[in-house]
């Protein structure tokens, strides 16, 4: 899993710096920091993150470090079945020196996941997947049965960066495009234009309450 996330991070122009034991990734131009761990267990998690902070700050050197710190947790696990939901929302929430990620996974998962993607172009071959209607429909109908489509949209959730474009999917009009088109036809739309938003600011303070709320009431029909 390590080597996908890696070359996610690399993919989308982040540098990469050698902790121990960890990774960093950082986009200087944004501010915005990476520290990348695998941990089989996360019991210990929480009790280590100040020693990774500082160690991670050292080697950044950058005061805006402390702001913009993200810890991305690496879980691998025996089983779905096995994965304690409320312990993971637990260590994201945690206020303390980091902003938390995990992506936990099984060996079966990934092993089919590797099998899926483009290795030349990891980052965009996942945001073309997450676009394809079988995978949708197979991550909600059979949403953690070790399968890689769950997975992917898991890598999606806790790696913001990674861009899906909706602007049109399936033939239909993107929900920003369906929402102008509602504004434009809208009878509401019309009488604002026409009835307040060209009349002077001296007519509009002419304008009565009663005549305002009949003026509403004929869009309404």
């Amino acid at each position: 899993m390590d080597n996908i996330v890696n070359k996610i991070f690399e993919e989308r122009n982040h540098e990469r710096k050698e902790g121990s034991g960890f990774i960093i990734f950082s986009l200087k131009d944004h501010y915005n920091y990476w520290i990348v761990i695998n941990r089989y267990e996360l019991k210990s998690v929480l009790e280590e993150q100040i020693n990774l902070f500082l160690e991670a700050k050292e080697i950044i050197g950058d005061a805006q470090f402390d702001k913009n710190a993200n810890l991305l947790i690496l879980n691998k696990v025996n089983s779905i079945d096995t994965v304690n939901k409320d312990h993971l929302l637990q260590i994201e929430e945690d206020l303390f020196h980091f902003k938390k990620n995990i992506i936990y996974y099984t060996e079966g998962e990934l092993d089919k996941l590797k099998h899926v993607l483009d290795p030349s172009n990891i980052a965009a071959s996942i945001e073309s997947m997450l676009l394809q209607d079988i995978v949708f429909e197979q991550h909600k109908t059979r949403f953690d049965v070790n399968e890689y489509q769950s997975l992917l949209y898991r890598i999606a959730h806790k790696i913001p960066f990674l861009k899906i474009n909706i602007t049109q999917l399936n033939n239909l009009d993107s929900l920003e495009e369906i929402n102008q088109k509602a504004i434009r036809e809208s009878k509401l739309n019309d009488l604002l234009q026409n009835d307040f938003f060209s009349i002077t600011d001296e007519e509009l303070t002419t304008l009565t309450d009663d005549f305002i709320l009949q003026k509403l009431k004929t869009t309404q029909s």
